[in-house]
């Protein structure tokens, strides 16, 4: 019994050693990190707004709204978005507590359709949001930058941290007076990330200008259009960072 306990002892001995050796690194080996950030400047928009319908009955609420959205819509298409860039993205319907008529049932409910619209020529955003100013729209928000071909900007990204990691290996390895083996392992270190960066001057932008710029009232906003272009692009950051462990070779 006890022969049978201490073989097996030696083989739990055995296998915990061996298994400590695989984990160690070899000698002849280097590994690097290579980190890559793109900026570009964003060249498409998205933002959303909302108005509201009212009426005597949901129904009618819903119909009043509607023909708010197609009337805006078609500016906005006139303005150069294309119809496919438009769409709903929300819609509540209900009874109309902050506004109702005193002695009239007329606009007794309510009914809010929010609309998503995404702008892919940034030339055009000044002049559509004009176009949403001179309507009755409830808010405008929610904006986002981005660009069109953001997949391209990934693998070049990407690309660049590979190369930069082999670039950093081969710097690394002549400054030692080795050479450069094999490639044994690489790995993503930190996934590819695309988000936006605030620019280094404050300018305004479409959905946080000056007081000059756009004013809220009362049944709609106003965009004050003498002060010039005040809608800047976001500059968009793309970032990448690779593992990779390289063979080295000493000198014959």
């Amino acid at each position: 019994m006890q022969k049978i306990v201490l073989i097996a002892s030696l083989l739990a001995l055995g296998c915990h050693v061996s298994m400590a050796q695989d984990q160690q690194s070899p000698a002849n080996q280097i590994t690097v990190l290579g980190s890559v950030e793109l900026k570009e400047m964003a060249d498409q928009a998205s933002f959303t707004f909302s108005v509201k319908g009212v009426g005597s009955s949901l129904r009618l609420a819903v119909v009043d709204a509607g023909n708010t959205m197609k009337s805006l819509t078609a500016k906005l298409v006139q303005r150069g978005v294309p119809a496919g860039n438009i769409s709903t993205s929300r819609f509540y319907s209900g009874e109309n507590y902050g506004d109702k008529a005193f002695l009239s049932s007329s606009r007794d409910y309510q009914a809010t359709l929010t609309t998503l619209v995404k702008v892919d020529s940034l030339p055009l955003l000044d002049s559509v949001l004009y176009a949403i100013s001179e309507s009755e729209v409830q808010n405008l928000s929610s904006v986002g930058f981005s660009l069109k071909n953001e997949l391209d900007s990934r693998r070049r990204a990407r690309v660049g941290a590979a190369m930069k990691a082999k670039e950093k290996a081969e710097d690394i390895a002549r400054a030692l007076g080795v050479s450069l083996g094999k490639l044994l392992s690489v790995e993503e270190t930190d996934p590819t990330r695309v988000y936006g960066l605030q620019n280094s001057q404050e300018h305004p932008n479409p959905f946080n200008p000056s007081a000059s710029q756009i004013q809220f009232l009362r049944g709609g906003i106003t965009v004050d259009e003498s002060v010039g272009s005040a809608f800047f692009a976001q500059t968009i950051s793309v970032t990448s960072q690779v593992k990779a462990v390289f063979e080295i070779r000493e000198p014959r």
